[in-house]
């Protein structure tokens, strides 16, 4: 049934929306993303604000669509979860899931301000499983991840066969790689042993295996200088 906007409704409003997006963020800020807390929470309410402010224009004008507005949020979410997207050398592609939660909490906000208290909370809590939940099954061996993908910069390309070595000793199959030699100065001659070695490896696990373990058996080895999960 349609609550007419009060005080009361718009203040129960703006405070759900504004708890769900925190409640986000909390998940997204503890994994040290660009969005956390404040972003998640500030989409979510500026969202139900719009919503509001559409409703608010139907009930005193008796014109207009009271979706039109949100519309144009679905839409302009758009960049700014672009904008969480990095491309990196080191780490390729990450943020794809902090700008996928951004427009969620922007498409919840929407859902809280126009009262569709069931779909948004549903949908918060669906939000939540799909973030925290789901890599806990990731330590039950038959229902894991058993592909790993990462990103190693080591010192050397003896340091970076140490890697691979590692890999192998650990019952790991090395699907995968992707070598990147550091450039030598123009004036010296090249000389591999010397240079920076960076691979993207794509990594079968056994079904056994501590994901968590086994990179920080990586990050452990001399002469690793960075090992990223991606």
């Amino acid at each position: 049934m349609y609550e007419k906007l009060t005080f009361s409704i718009i203040l129960f409003r703006s405070i759900l929306a504004l708890s769900i997006g925190a409640l986000i963020g909390k998940e997204r800020g503890t994994k040290n993303q660009p969005a956390g807390i404040r972003t998640h929470s500030l989409v979510c309410l500026g969202a139900n604000l719009i919503m509001l402010t559409n409703i608010f224009a139907v009930e005193h004008f008796d014109t207009g669509d009271p979706t039109r507005m949100a519309a144009q949020v679905i839409t302009g979410i758009g960049f700014l979860g672009a904008g969480t997207i990095l491309v990196t050398d080191e780490t390729k592609v990450r943020g794809l899931t902090t700008a996928a939660g951004i427009w969620v909490a922007a498409a919840i906000g929407l859902a809280v301000g126009i009262g569709f208290y069931e779909g948004a909370i549903i949908s918060a809590v669906s939000v939540m499983l799909i973030m925290t939940a789901i890599q806990y099954l990731n330590n039950y061996p038959y229902i894991r991840i058993e592909v790993l993908e990462i990103f190693v910069v080591t010192d050397s390309i003896n340091t970076y066969n140490n890697v691979l070595s590692y890999c192998l000793d650990n019952n790991a199959r090395i699907r995968e790689t992707k070598t990147t030699f550091g450039k030598p100065p123009k004036q010296k001659s090249y000389n591999n042993i010397n240079k920076k070695v960076s691979g993207h490896l794509t990594i079968r696990l056994s079904k056994n295996t501590d994901q968590l373990k086994f990179l920080e058996g990586i990050s452990d080895i001399p002469g690793v200088m960075y090992v990223q999960e991606i």
